[in-house]
């Protein structure tokens, strides 16, 4: 009797198991979101200050501005630049080397290293990369500067 009821333990134990890994799959391809642009980034010097909007390029592979039918798949290979620029009368009032950031972007799109805490976008900044559903990367550069 012991055997029987270990063997059922068993089985029950192997059938769950192979259950539970054969769960996991791919994602259909029209739930994959390609997506991996920052829409609109923002500064604040406080964390909950006045949002100063960045200026965002964007660039294709071959390092040509988009501006028209700014898509992922129109910029793939390319990288973004995040710029701001503040006047030299606000030098006092802003620290570029201690901002906080927020970026709006598609679903399902990772910006690493994150963009929680304090940064420092002063001379050449900082470079995040952001990956889409698909598992693309693109690269943007942030940084601020006063004129």
């Amino acid at each position: 009797m012991k055997n029987i009821i270990k063997h059922t333990l068993y089985m029950i134990v192997t059938l769950v198991a192979a259950g539970l890994l054969s769960g996991c799959r791919d994602a259909d391809p029209e739930f994959v979101h390609t997506d991996n642009l920052i829409n609109q980034l923002f500064m604040m010097t406080t964390q909950q200050g006045t949002q100063y909007q960045f200026t965002i390029t964007e660039y294709d592979a071959n390092g040509q501005v988009v501006t028209e039918n700014l898509t992922a798949e129109a910029v793939a290979g390319g990288y973004g630049v995040a710029k701001i620029t503040f006047s030299y009368a606000l030098m006092d009032d802003i620290d570029l080397t201690r901002v906080y950031l927020a970026a709006h972007v598609g679903y399902d799109v990772i910006i690493n290293p994150g963009l929680s805490g304090v940064h420092d976008i002063s001379g050449d900044g900082i470079v995040v990369n952001v990956k889409g559903g698909n598992g693309k990367v693109r690269k943007y550069r942030i940084s601020g500067s006063f004129e």
